[in-house]
């Protein structure tokens, strides 16, 4: 497939349209009740923080920025150092975003950290994205950027499975013959899952096999956290998609849940530029360092095409026609 494809959901698919015909589970799992139970059971990790001067902005968001229609200099940038990684994540927040600083950081160290570990910025806009037809959240490449009300435990582990479907298991991919960049929910093996199953997790996931991927993964995650309590309190039909569920655990599990709990490697962020309009380069001090230098972290590099893959999220399933 081109790697340049932007995936976008619009409100209603009709079964024609829809890359995967198969119904989605009944009854559907409850989301909402999904993330009250992800705040409650998945632990929070201590962090540190430190403000970029504010003639500084990565790349990354300064490109978001704008494309979005939006003046980079109302972005402040803060590297976050959480307990179970040595490198830190660097965080873009608008001025305007409703979401605080404190509940930013705190969700995303509730990612864990063999997941969180994928991605290179995270962007918080104030409102829906007007440069991609007012998205409520999207993945370019490696970047994550979202509107405040869906900055979520369970849309977060959405969007994180599309950079691991495209970055984490290329080894396996390359293995079995397939071109450089190819998502593994495009093989036969993420292919096979959904064969053998008689539905799919939600009527989002009909939408394309890398939604398929991304909605399994975020069911997963419930099933992988839950101490062993399964799926079936969120919905008694679960079953008609195990291997898809059970297959996301097998190939992504380690891969999220590191040996010893602490992060082995990461995608790196982007280079500090000066922000316009603050002023000439000689007045902006030192460059922030790169999140990795000075580490011994291994840097996850993006495939061949990687960065412009693009999935876009408009906040609401589509519904089957």
């Amino acid at each position: 497939m081109p790697l340049s494809l932007a995936v976008t959901l619009p409100p209603h698919i009709s079964p024609r349209s829809a890359e995967i015909n198969k119904p989605a589970i009944q009854p559907p799992f409850s989301e909402s009740v999904q993330d009250k139970d992800f705040r409650a059971n998945l632990p929070y990790r201590r962090w540190r923080y430190q403000e970029w001067s504010n003639y500084w902005i990565p790349k990354h968001c300064l490109e978001e920025a704008e494309s979005n229609k939006l003046s980079p200099a109302d972005f402040t940038v803060r590297d976050v150092w959480y307990e179970d990684c040595v490198a830190a994540w660097t965080i873009c927040r608008h001025n305007n975003a409703k979401e605080p600083w404190e509940s930013i950081i705190n969700t995303l160290s509730q990612v864990p950290v063999g997941m969180r570990s994928h991605v290179a910025n995270l962007i918080i806009l104030p409102g829906p994205a007007p440069g991609l037809e007012d998205a409520a959240a999207y993945t370019r490449g490696s970047i994550l950027a979202f509107t405040p009300s869906y900055f979520r435990l369970g849309v977060l582990f959405h969007e994180f499975t599309h950079i691991l479907d495209m970055v984490a298991l290329q080894g396996a991919v390359a293995s079995r013959g397939y071109p450089d960049g190819t998502p593994f929910s495009r093989t036969h093996l993420w292919k096979w899952a959904i064969q053998n199953d008689t539905a799919v997790p939600t009527p989002y996931a009909r939408a394309t096999l890398e939604e398929d991927f991304a909605d399994a993964g975020r069911w997963a995650m419930s099933d992988m956290t839950r101490g062993g309590r399964g799926l079936a309190d969120y919905s008694a039909g679960w079953a008609e998609c195990r291997n898809q569920i059970w297959g996301y655990e097998a190939w992504l599990g380690e891969v999220i849940f590191p040996a010893g709990g602490v992060c082995v490697g990461k995608i790196a962020g982007s280079e500090a530029v000066v922000t316009p309009a603050r002023g000439p380069k000689e007045q902006a001090g030192m460059r922030p360092k790169g999140n990795l230098e000075g580490t011994d972290i291994k840097e996850i590099f993006l495939p061949r095409g990687a960065e412009n893959m693009l999935f876009v999220y408009h906040g609401t399933a589509p519904t089957m026609w």
